[in-house]
């Protein structure tokens, strides 16, 4: 049964600077968390309204000055699911990241890019990042083993002109040694906040296609649930694929989704990240119209469009 689920955003200050994201490419003055008091309030109203899993995104939680606190008050008010989601850099520190999972924290998803030190690196801006968040997941997986944490790590992967070469390598490397079998691979967003670096990142479905083959298959042969975000249904077809509902079923990151609120607590505008992609950041196509997968695909984002056009889509 899928808990009533919110997502908190807790401000744009991190300490990465991701080539592809918006909150890097934010003014410093933006780059502010939003006061403890604050969000205690939210924690306070979504416990009010039936919610029972909370997430928190940002920015980046890990360097939260309160997050020891919030958690331990998101625990007091029964949450059943505490979700951090976070590049996991600071994590490196096992002490610190014990406090945390022992003030109730029950789930990390990991931002991570590749394994390799000089793309991860390069991408998120940070020289030894990589290290780092290797060294945080080394440790998240001791505290599995020691059974302070019950649920299995999952990491977040944004696909980009420099990491998609090497994708399936980073897929297996993080399976083999480091013993995670759930992986989201998302579509990089040419959203207009990123445009000072669109030419290094952007690629085409056309381009990524061999991969997405290649980790399907991974998919299949080993233990590992893949899925995808922000790649039309039509494009699975080009690989020969016929059985669609499977596909859907199996891989379509959307199709899993929790039907969650995102409380963008620095502007008090709440919204469903799904439907706002599906309804505003993404477009149809003429030939989405007879599409039977028509009602199960999202679309395209709006910038793709601009950029590539619509002549790889369609089945």
């Amino acid at each position: 049964m899928n808990l009533k689920h919110i997502e908190i955003n807790i401000g744009k200050a991190c300490n990465n600077k991701c080539k592809f994201c918006m909150s890097s490419q934010a003014k410093k003055s933006d780059k502010i968390f939003v006061k403890k008091e604050l969000l205690k309030k939210k924690v306070d109203f979504y416990e009010e309204n039936g919610y029972k899993s909370i997430g928190f995104l940002g920015g980046d939680i890990s360097i939260y000055p309160d997050l020891e606190e919030i958690i331990l008050y998101c625990r007091e008010k029964n949450f059943r699911s505490i979700n951090i989601i976070s590049n996991s850099m600071r994590f490196d520190d096992i002490g610190f990241l014990t406090k945390i999972v022992k003030a109730g924290s029950t789930r990390f998803n990991i931002s991570i890019h590749s394994h390799i030190n000089t793309i991860e690196d390069y991408l998120t801006s940070v020289p030894g990042g990589l290290k780092r968040k290797l060294k945080a997941i080394d440790n998240l997986n001791i505290l599995i083993q020691n059974g302070l944490l019950n649920s299995p790590l999952s990491i977040n992967m944004v696909i980009n002109k420099i990491n998609y070469e090497t994708i399936t390598e980073s897929v297996l490397y993080f399976f083999y040694k480091k013993n995670i079998k759930d992986i989201r691979i998302n579509f990089i967003w040419l959203s207009e906040d990123i445009e000072d670096n669109r030419d290094k990142l952007k690629i085409s479905y056309t381009e990524f296609l061999p991969y997405l083959k290649k980790l399907i298959y991974i998919s299949f042969k080993k233990d590992i649930r893949i899925t995808f975000d922000a790649i039309p249904l039509c494009i699975f077809f080009k690989l020969g694929i016929q059985d669609m509902e499977s596909i859907i079923k199996k891989f379509v990151g959307e199709d899993k989704d929790y039907i969650t609120s995102v409380d963008n607590i620095n502007t008090s505008d709440e919204f469903n990240w799904v439907e706002r992609k599906k309804n505003e950041l993404k477009t149809k196509l003429k030939v989405c119209e007879s599409c039977k997968y028509n009602h199960s695909c999202q679309g395209v984002w709006k910038e793709y469009k601009e950029i590539y056009g619509d002549g790889e889509f369609g089945i």
